[in-house]
């Protein structure tokens, strides 16, 4: 299982030769240049722990900005088949949600027993792919693993290609579906538009498109990416994951769903 390495906390200690330089000298300069020195090295250590926080994000995690509590039902958005219909090709669509949000995806890599979420319905999504044709993932008498992913992840970018892989070598179970939401679009991120990139690495598995407000993917609780839930035939959570699993990782999750359907 791959993960990033996790930056130092903190800005690393300002030199001694600038903290020196930063200090009046009573011989030389003026109180204005010293001044004018200190609020540069305060600029520095603000730009380090910028620097530092960003690191921390190790999957490209968004950050919801209204985020449903767990349990709160969700109402559809775009109710009837015109409010959801969106173009062919967009990066984004309009996307239903019904039912009750999942709990937040804890700080763990893989979930278990004692996820908050485990045992929870999941809630159904109704929406389309980018072909503009209509897709529903929801309680089908199917178990299925969905794949939340953004296209400007490199996480994702890592782990979809292995996902493919295994398909194509046929080691997805029988009884176990699979599905994508592309979420968390950013025009001004790498690989986009998602379609294009999906398409580029050969990407199978039905794949819909969330809105611009990212809902589905907050309606599932919103781990980093890539975040994956395991879902029973029932449409009950099994496990979550959030980020790289490698391709090991990833059948063994396969494998957990196919004995819990």
């Amino acid at each position: 299982m791959i993960m990033s390495q996790q930056p130092p906390l903190g800005p690393p200690p300002a030199e001694p030769s600038l903290v020196e330089a930063a200090r009046p000298q009573p011989s030389q300069g003026s109180p204005v240049l010293a001044a004018a020195l200190i609020a540069l090295i305060g600029l520095a250590v603000v730009a380090g722990l910028v620097i530092v926080v960003a690191g921390e994000r190790l999957f490209g995690e968004i950050e919801p900005p209204a985020a449903p509590a767990a349990g709160t039902s969700v109402a559809s958005v775009g109710a009837g088949s015109g409010a959801l219909a969106a173009r062919a090709g967009a990066a984004t669509a309009p996307v239903s949600v019904e039912g009750a949000a999942l709990a937040a995806m804890p700080d763990v890599l893989v979930t278990g027993a004692d996820d908050p979420a485990a045992g929870s319905v999941a809630p159904t999504l109704r929406g389309t792919d980018f072909d503009g044709n209509p897709v529903a993932i929801g309680a089908d008498g199917r178990a299925k693993v969905i794949y939340f992913v953004a296209h400007w992840c490199p996480h994702c970018q890592a782990e979809v290609p292995l996902i493919q892989q295994l398909i194509n070598s046929g080691q997805k179970p029988d009884n176990v579906d699979i599905y994508a939401v592309s979420t968390a679009v950013r025009p001004e991120g790498k690989n986009f538009p998602p379609s294009a990139w999906l398409d580029r690495v050969r990407f199978s598995p039905i794949t819909l498109r969330d809105d611009g407000g990212s809902s589905a993917v907050l309606a599932y609780g919103a781990g980093g990416f890539p975040y994956a839930v395991y879902l029973d035939s029932q449409n009950r959570v099994i496990a979550r994951s959030a980020g790289e699993l490698g391709i090991d990782g990833i059948a063994q999750m396969w494998a957990l769903t196919s004995d819990s359907a």
